[in-house]
């Protein structure tokens, strides 16, 4: 290696070995904790199913509890969902950590590990470690403001996964299918499109070396993965979230169900917002094109560095088992890609569909992006770490503003309620001047976290539930986005089950019927009613 040539070679493990240089590993990890900080800074993060699974945790931790009244209205039914890793790792945590603890370190844990799960990832494939810099403008992405938990902690699984595959392409043994049977186990039982991902890649990479055309050779590379698609097999086949996601697919039986698509061209222009669209205005797309153009500036510079040619020419000299895993994934990012433009926006209460696989594009798209000249890495790099802590820094001044501004009240509002009781939240006012999405919307679920009982809107209704109602006693089932629409709601038609309303903003129709519901709490945009001859 000529150190003259290429100084900046040693701050990060070259393909030779020696350890990644201290001042990267510091950067690197103070990304990483710059990324969670805006979770631990309020109270309650305006993440928008996130009090949907704190109130499912919660359910979980005080089930026993007379004075929450849990076990008078809920029943728990493990088999008809898969979303089993997060709630179990959650529950555990949640003794020393409380409910909403255990939920925010697991959501902190998932952001932390997306960008090493890529380290490792590019490790493994020979490639530049420093590449998963990339992966740090996309860690606070729609789906994880959306709350979708279980993806965002499935996607460095997976990642891990493909890792732990590729080491097995060199060298078999048990020793190394434990592993990896085990993190699949877990990939899937976080959530299935991820663990699907990880099987494909995994396929494609087993087919390698000529592997197709030696049946047994290849069900030998695939047998760690075996446990966890037979698990995948019989969740599909008879539970109800199982059957769904089949049918969304197009591979059950037919369903009076209509699959909705989104078109070509709205799909292409709403491509940047599944990626980074999370702060009102179009300063986080800005950032992902100045980072996309400072790393395709760097890589075209690259052509007028010398040493360019010498550290391709390393980085093409690998072990032909390892020239094919990175042929293999080639096919990942496209394959993400086409899906998103084919695959159903929605199907029933499976939302949304198509708009999980642009984030994965991009991951899988990382390990493919040519490395470019050493000297001018550190550039990109900088580039990367300033735009991103730009966003980090943005996102926590958001989260504090809602804390400050739009959350006040909440608190007061739902301690005017007694715990146990029977609840229903009217949300007019669900979104936010300071983030995306509708962050009030299941407002409901903190009322149950905080008061426990019964309330509605509830994901208790959705099959991927890990609980449900009990047949006796129930709330009124309620049609599709009943929570989206409260205009709609008639009080003394729909509400007469109920003991108390939480509203925010309106307060409709409710405010109309002083003979039905009376109001015990103002302060704000919300207010609590009663109902008359109810609790």
């Amino acid at each position: 290696m000529n150190t003259k040539t290429m100084p900046w070679s040693r701050l990060w493990r070259d393909r030779e070995g020696g350890r990644p240089c201290w001042l990267i590993e510091a950067l690197f990890l103070a990304l990483a904790c710059n990324a969670v900080s805006p979770l631990f800074v309020v109270e309650h993060p305006p993440i928008q199913d996130l009090p949907q699974h704190l109130a499912t945790l919660k359910i979980f931790r005080d089930y026993g509890d007379p004075k929450l009244a849990f076990a008078e209205y809920f029943v728990f039914d493990l088999g008809r969902t898969q979303y089993l890793s997060y709630y179990l790792g959650a529950y555990l945590l949640s003794f020393p950590l409380g409910v909403v603890g255990a939920t925010r370190l697991l959501i902190a844990l998932s952001i932390l590990a997306l960008p090493y799960a890529m380290r490792r990832l590019l490790r493994v494939l020979g490639r530049r470690e420093e590449g998963a810099f990339l992966v740090f403008p996309l860690l606070w992405n729609p789906h994880l403001l959306l709350g979708f938990l279980n993806f965002v902690a499935a996607l460095p699984l997976c990642l891990w996964g493909i890792a732990l595959f590729v080491e097995r392409l060199e060298r078999e043994g048990w020793k190394k299918d434990l592993p990896l049977a085990g993190l699949a186990l877990l990939t899937f039982y976080t959530h299935v499109v991820p663990f699907a991902f990880l099987v494909l890649a995994c396929a494609l990479l087993a087919l390698g070396d000529g592997a197709w055309r030696a049946p047994l050779r290849l069900l030998r590379r695939m047998a760690p993965l075996l446990p966890a698609s037979l698990a995948g097999l019989l969740w599909s086949l008879w539970s109800p979230a199982g059957v769904s996601t089949r049918q969304a697919a197009g591979l059950g039986a037919r369903s009076e169900t209509q699959a909705h698509f989104s078109p070509w061209d709205l799909s292409l222009q709403e491509l940047p917002t599944w990626l980074v669209d999370i702060l009102p205005g179009d300063r986080e797309e800005k950032v992902l094109m100045l980072c996309i153009l400072a790393f395709a500036f760097f890589l075209v510079a690259s052509n007028y560095v010398s040493e360019r040619e010498a550290s391709s020419a390393r980085e093409d000299v690998r072990p032909r088992p390892l020239q094919e895993a990175r042929r293999a994934m080639t096919w990942l990012s496209p394959l993400a890609l086409l899906l998103y433009f084919v695959a159903p926006a929605s199907y029933g209460w499976i939302w949304p569909i198509h708009a999980r696989f642009p984030l994965l594009a991009a991951l899988f798209a990382i390990p493919c992006l040519p490395s470019g000249a050493a000297r001018l890495r550190p550039l990109w790099i900088a580039c990367v770490l300033v735009l991103s802590s730009l966003v980090f820094h943005d996102l926590r001044q958001a989260f504090t503003r809602f804390e400050r501004d739009e959350a006040q009240g909440m608190e007061e509002a739902m301690r005017a309620i007694p715990l146990g009781s029977r609840s229903a939240a009217l949300i007019f006012d669900r979104h936010s001047a300071q983030v995306r999405y509708a962050p009030f919307l299941h407002s409901a679920a903190w009322l149950q976290l905080r008061r426990g009982g019964v309330t509605m809107f509830s994901f208790a209704d959705f099959p991927q539930s890990p609980i449900r109602f009990r047949e006796a006693p129930r709330p009124p089932a309620v049609p599709p986005r009943w929570e989206w629409t409260p205009e709609n709601v008639d009080p003394r038609r729909d509400l007469t089950w109920y003991d108390y309303v939480l509203v925010r903003g309106g307060p409709g129709p409710i405010a109309t019927q002083p003979d039905a519901f009376r109001p015990i709490f103002r302060a704000g945009a919300w207010s609590v009613w009663r109902r008359l001859g109810g609790n």
